[in-house]
């Protein structure tokens, strides 16, 4: 759990060096936050595919955790999109915005008994960002499930 609460306190402070107009800065504090989430520094971890990083963090953790953990990476891509849309890098923000989608998909339907904690992407801000361009087969069938849910 304190792994959770230190990814989250790096969160917080990408967020603050956005606000502040220093979007590298808070992108290095994105990267240290997902070194801390996964234990792994930036180069092996950045080799590993989406399906594969949710993989590593729900993998031997009970529910609550794995989701939180899922969910504080999705978070960790949505400020990296935020970040890399005011360094106008659009290809690179789209990127890290479906990636955040597809996390918060997957967390929500792998996890649905847990609430989700205050910081994880809402689905409905994360399809306004994406609203350009069509989403892929695989993100669109995951967000037909999760509208499927029950309330």
């Amino acid at each position: 759990m304190r792994i959770i609460e230190e990814a989250t306190e790096l969160l917080a402070r990408a967020v603050f060096q956005r606000k502040g107009g220093e979007e590298q800065e808070a992108l290095r504090s994105v990267v240290q936050s997902c070194e801390r989430l996964f234990g792994l520094e930036a180069g092996p971890l950045f080799r590993f595919t989406p399906d594969q990083h949710f993989l590593m963090l729900t993998a031997d953790e009970e529910a609550g955790n794995a989701q939180a953990k899922v969910l504080i990476y999705a978070a960790l891509n949505l400020e990296a999109a935020r970040n890399y849309a005011a360094l106008k890098k659009p290809d690179l923000a789209r990127v890290s915005c479906l990636n955040a989608l597809r996390l918060t998909l997957r967390a929500r339907l792998a996890f649905p008994a847990e609430a989700p904690p205050p910081h994880a992407p809402q689905v409905a801000e994360l399809l306004a960002w994406l609203k350009d361009e069509p989403l892929d087969h695989e993100t669109a069938e995951l967000l037909r499930a999760f509208e499927a849910m029950p309330a």
